[in-house]
């Protein structure tokens, strides 16, 4: 009986290292090696396409919504989807206007896909 219960509890204490789980190695930041990044952006005034152009120099998708900008200056909008158009065209991405306002920026290794009516 004595050798049953030592036993049994070193089976018991191998049995509990065997389902540790280190949760420090789970939370870490995920890797995005072999991902692609979609990444989601306001366009709020002309300045903002800077940051955007850099996002899709980078490798990123880049979704923006343009209505705040739309609704205060039609004209800068107009600026600022001509400039970022300038560098998808230089890096040959894919760029396109969707419902609601929102833009698509798509590096080189993206297409949008257009639906033909």
């Amino acid at each position: 009986m004595v050798l049953k219960k030592i036993f049994g509890k070193k089976d018991v204490d191998r049995k509990e290292e065997e389902e540790y789980i280190d949760f420090n190695k789970i939370v870490d930041q995920p890797k995005m090696e072999g991902k692609v990044v979609v990444k989601m952006e306001k366009l709020l005034e002309y300045k903002d396409a800077e940051r955007i152009q850099k996002e899709v120099r980078e490798g990123k998708i880049v979704v923006v919504e343009t209505e705040q900008l739309k609704n205060k200056d039609i004209g800068e909008l107009k600026r600022a989807i001509e400039r970022i158009r300038k560098t998808v065209v230089a890096i040959e991405g894919d760029i396109v206007m969707g419902p609601k306002s929102i833009l698509v920026v798509c590096p080189n290794h993206a297409a949008v896909a257009r639906v033909k009516k």
